[in-house]
């Protein structure tokens, strides 16, 4: 797999969330790029959702990791399906 980059040293959330700042810090803003948001059919941002087997499906891995990256690099975050994860309630 190739060099996907590297994170951003950077405060942890709580921290930022105890100085009460009114605008986002300029180390967060990325002028050099232009926003993604991907939409739903009823034009409100879908949240990335990642398929954890797939990760490991030889055919599906490159482009679910590709997928990954994508979603951690762009929003920070995501869904995952098909994690094999009991729901007990």
């Amino acid at each position: 797999m190739g060099c996907l980059g590297s994170s951003l040293p950077v405060p942890n959330v709580q921290e930022l969330a105890n100085e009460n700042i009114s605008t986002v810090p300029d180390r967060y803003i990325r002028p050099d790029r232009e926003a993604t948001i991907v939409s739903g059919s009823d034009g409100i941002p879908s949240i990335p959702v990642i398929g954890l087997q797939s990760l490991f499906d030889g055919e599906s891995a490159l482009s679910e990791r590709e997928r990954l990256h994508h979603a951690c690099k762009e929003w920070g975050f995501f869904q995952v399906n098909f994690h094999y994860v009991v729901h007990i309630f």
